[in-house]
């Protein structure tokens, strides 16, 4: 087991086997916003090392050279009430203090798995989670049954709005997984 070096490097722990594969472990988090639905995760950049399979920038070991890209996921449901978290406590109330979480679910999947065909945040190039519990919990997010090259192929080329300007392209090729299929002539 490998600890990443920094906060914001991938993963949050590698895996060695005797033989010298490793497996990458990220660990994430988000909270429902109803029954069915959480807010969201971020699985990763879709620059740098993604791209460039064998940087070593803000990554472990070069992405190319993991055997496999793991998510262990936490959802939980946030309390509700007002809780006032400056309130001191004493011992004897330990027990009485309110968490200001609760209801954990947990998950292990596939990154390509749970990746949605949107990036995870409006202002940085992170991969997007699927947002439904079910899909997270199953790993039936829309690259699951298309598999892990399309969902690379998908990542490393995808451009935003921004991105394309930079390459002097009027607007990105696609914009999701159907406009992708169709770019790359896989769907009618």
């Amino acid at each position: 087991m490998v600890l990443s070096e920094q906060q914001n490097f991938y993963p949050d722990i590698s895996f060695v086997d005797d033989e010298g594969h490793r497996f990458a472990l990220d660990l994430k988090s988000t909270y429902r916003v109803d029954g069915n639905r959480v807010n969201g995760m971020t699985l990763g950049a879709f620059t740098g090392y993604f791209r460039e399979r064998n940087s070593t920038k803000n990554i472990t070991f070069p992405y190319g050279s993991y055997s496999g890209h793991f998510v262990l996921g936490v959802i939980y449901s946030k309390t509700d009430g007002l809780i006032d978290e400056r309130r001191r406590y004493n011992l004897e109330e330990l027990e009485r203090i309110t968490s200001v979480i609760r209801d954990f679910q947990f998950f292990a999947q596939e990154k390509y798995h749970i990746a949605s065909d949107r990036p995870g945040s409006g202002n940085t190039k992170n991969i997007g989670s699927v947002t439904e519990i079910d899909k997270l919990i199953s790993g039936s997010g829309p690259f699951a049954s298309l598999g892990e090259d399309v969902f690379d192929d998908y990542w490393m080329y995808y451009l935003t709005k921004d991105m394309a300007r930079a390459a002097e392209l009027k607007r990105p090729p696609y914009t999701n997984l159907r406009s992708y299929l169709k770019y790359k002539g896989l769907a009618k």
